[in-house]
């Protein structure tokens, strides 16, 4: 069995990067605050109770990626006030700025998903977040994508920790297909993050609990000139945004991307101006 290795919330980016760039993944303790992760958790209180498990197009999805037995639902800045603290935590955000940064003038929010995992859900297929994008998922492309799993509940084997291969962002195959010993289970404390390359392979665990719903958050950013999994202003509506930094705004969607491309703009002028937000 493969292992990630686990650093804590005091550990520097330079501490971070290494471990990420060797094996695609890293998990640092104590990401997030309890008094977060409490505001938060009461905000999705709610939806959490309610939203259905499962997804409402493609059989083949819902069963291989999807799950049957998963919620996931997104607009996380919409439902919760606490969702910018999540949003604009800084280990990940630094993480970010020097990988993303590399290759674009700006990076935004690819999704905010709530990812709870139910009893008796089975093990989810192995994939790369790179493969959103399929052209630039490739053994020499640039990072598109850099996420991070939170966990806001226990994380274990046996209610679906994530699945992680370390080391197969660099393989020279992507076709390869992992053997069980190269698979490491991130089994989290509430708090705790694992951040991890769009290119690496992961998954979801099977659920094999009882009663056991495993609270998943994940928070994923991808180059500003791509587009994201989730309609950001669409999800996250003006109503809310305005009440959050210019730094929120940005990676929700609500401003314009470079100064010398131009691109997301009404009118061809930026956002802030175009609609009277500056």
């Amino acid at each position: 069995m493969a292992e990630l290795t686990i650093l804590d919330i005091g550990s520097s980016i330079d501490e971070v990067l290494p471990h990420l760039d060797r094996d695609g993944g890293v998990i640092v303790r104590g990401l997030l605050s309890e008094e977060t992760i409490d505001r938060f958790k009461a905000d999705i209180e709610q939806t959490t109770a309610e939203h259905p498990a499962g997804a409402t197009t493609g059989a083949a999805r819902t069963v291989e990626f999807w799950g049957s037995s998963t919620k996931r639902f997104t607009r996380l800045a919409h439902r919760s006030e606490a969702f910018e603290d999540i949003l604009l935590a800084p280990t990940l955000l630094g993480v970010c700025d020097r990988i993303l940064l590399e290759s674009t003038q700006d990076y935004w929010l690819n999704t905010g998903q709530m990812m709870v995992i139910g009893p008796g859900e089975s093990v989810q297929m192995q994939h790369r977040d790179a493969n959103n994008w399929p052209a630039l998922c490739q053994p020499t492309s640039p990072e598109v994508t850099i996420s991070c799993m939170y966990a806001l509940g226990e994380f274990t084997t046996e209610n679906g920790a994530t699945h992680v291969v370390p080391g197969s962002h660099k393989w020279d195959d992507y076709k390869q297909v992992p053997t069980d010993d190269q698979v490491a289970i991130a089994e989290m404390q509430p708090g705790d993050g694992m951040i991890y390359s769009g290119r690496v392979i992961h998954n979801a665990g099977a659920n094999v609990t009882d009663d056991h719903w495993r609270l998943g958050l994940h928070v994923s950013f991808v180059l500003g000139w791509l587009t994201p999994e989730e309609a950001l202003p669409i999800s996250v509506p003006w109503e809310s945004a305005q009440k959050m930094s210019e730094r929120s705004r940005r990676l929700l969607g609500w401003e314009s991307y470079g100064e010398d491309s131009r691109l997301w703009t009404v009118d061809y002028e930026k956002i802030s101006v175009a609609l009277g937000h500056g």
